[in-house]
């Protein structure tokens, strides 16, 4: 059986189609991992806030090696699970995983050092406090960017921009009342994590 030749044209316009069904599955992806680490995130928090109001202790600051002793294994295992029902991968697929594997070490090099000065006497737990703000904000905002999410974006710019106010009240003395910043970071992650990831689910369904 002789096998049809793609025209120059035909050509063309199956490489369109297949850049348009690209877009469609970026834009529409998945949003449970999104939702898995904004719903830990905000939960643990609550605890932080809820037994430090309580207790008055600063030991109640280990409850947060909560979010990654539960987010790493049961990311795992949202990706093992993803990986098997969609067994293609595109390039942009590639970029995103980049930008969540450079926020997942950059935090693992924080805690290290946070851990190192804590050795020593020192206390500079507030590095990973300005990490969640910074560095997710921008993760969130990047994969905004590349999945054309809008709610993704601005999440993640106004991460950034409650993590500067941190870093400007911490410059200028002003003490960061438990009673204040942590509801602040709860916040954030609601709008970094939480609702878009909701918003990117529903979108997915409605092409189902």
């Amino acid at each position: 059986m002789e096998e049809k030749k793609l025209t120059e044209k035909e050509s063309l316009e199956l490489i369109a189609e297949m850049i348009r069904n690209t877009k469609s599955k970026l834009e529409l992806g998945d949003g449970n991992i999104l939702l898995l680490w904004g719903y830990l995130s905000v939960g643990v928090a609550a605890m932080v806030y809820f037994a430090g109001m309580l207790t008055h202790s600063v030991y109640t600051n280990w409850i947060w090696l909560l979010i990654p002793l539960i987010g790493f294994p049961a990311m795992k295992y949202l990706d093992r699970k993803k990986t098997s029902e969609y067994s293609a991968s595109t390039y942009v697929d590639k970029i995103s995983a980049g930008i969540w594997k450079m926020v997942g070490g950059l935090a693992f090099a924080g805690m290290a050092l946070c851990v190192g000065f804590m050795l020593f006497g020192y206390n500079v737990w507030i590095l990973m406090f300005m990490y969640a703000f910074v560095i997710v904000g921008f993760g969130a905002a990047v994969q905004g960017v590349v999945i054309r999410e809008g709610s993704l974006i601005f999440g993640g710019i106004f991460g950034i921009l409650a993590g500067g106010f941190v870093v400007c009240c911490v410059m200028s003395g002003i003490p960061l009342r438990h009673v204040w910043v942590i509801p602040l970071y709860m916040f954030c992650f609601l709008l970094m994590t939480v609702i878009p990831g909701h918003i990117i689910n529903r979108k997915a369904k409605r092409l189902c």
